[in-house]
């Protein structure tokens, strides 16, 4: 299928890769027809693909209190391609069966940790988006550290929610409280960054009014061209994306120290 050149059409698109990769895993396939179908979607969003994958592959071991063991297998072999989607995806299913996730994460680096609660935001402002994004309400056990990875998946999914529409998009982070504007932006600047779409006067707009969180919304930009570095699917919007936020071309955003020790 051709991808859509703006904003809207690309969230659908993403939405139909992942709902799909769900009824296809409802039947049995083994590990090796289930990277086949994968890797049959075109590269531009094959990472999201992984990330329903990720998620479904998890949820029948958490659900009957096992370990990861399937899912550490599938995760294995596909990490470092589309790492960061894969523990998104882990992160859904955390949410999904309301499981505990301190045993499954001390073996992560704090990036991939970060990630796992990313998922979890998204799927708190998605399933339950009137207390999560209309009441900034936070669950239950996520403590200050786990806020900022579950409030970066939030903020990707305010992204969805205004459909890239920037007015829109800011009057949704205005309400919460400003200690957690920085997170949503970063969240904001991966689901920019990944989703492309948007034009040069949209991403102008978007850094003028990320104001004081400019870093922030930089570094989801980063990290979204990490991604698609990693799964061979950049686009001329993440370098649009990278040249306007961040003020510098992909490469050098992919080649800056400082983002990594960000999250040692």
């Amino acid at each position: 299928m051709n991808l859509h050149n703006n904003v809207s059409g690309n969230m659908e698109y993403i939405q139909k890769v992942f709902l799909g990769v769900q009824v296809y895993m409802q039947e049995n396939h083994d590990m090796e027809e289930l990277i086949t179908f994968l890797d049959a979607e075109p590269p531009g969003f094959r990472s999201v693909a992984y990330e329903s994958a990720s998620m479904e592959m998890a949820l029948p071991e958490l659900l009957s209190g096992t370990a990861l063991d399937n899912w550490k297998k599938f995760y294995q072999r596909s990490a470092k391609v589309h790492t960061f989607h894969m523990h998104i995806g882990l992160g859904w299913a955390f949410a999904k069966t309301e499981t505990v996730q301190s045993p499954y994460l001390l073996s992560m680096q704090p990036l991939m940790r970060l990630m796992v609660f990313d998922g979890m935001g998204y799927y708190y402002g998605l399933f339950k988006g009137r207390r999560t994004v209309k009441n900034q309400w936070v669950p239950e056990g996520i403590v200050q550290q786990e806020l900022k990875g579950f409030d970066q998946g939030l903020g990707r999914r305010l992204w969805y929610i205004s459909k890239g529409e920037v007015n829109e998009l800011v009057q949704l982070i205005q309400p919460f409280q400003l200690p957690r504007h920085p997170d949503l932006w970063r969240g904001v600047g991966i689901a920019c960054g990944y989703v492309g779409g948007s034009g040069k006067a949209d991403l102008e707009r978007l850094l003028h009014f990320s104001d004081e969180c400019k870093d922030d919304l930089c570094t989801g930009i980063a990290l979204a061209a990490i991604s698609r570095n990693a799964s061979n699917s950049v686009s001329e919007h993440i370098n649009l994306a990278c040249n306007i936020i961040c003020g510098k071309p992909l490469k050098d955003v992919l080649n800056d120290e400082s983002l990594k020790k960000q999250f040692e």
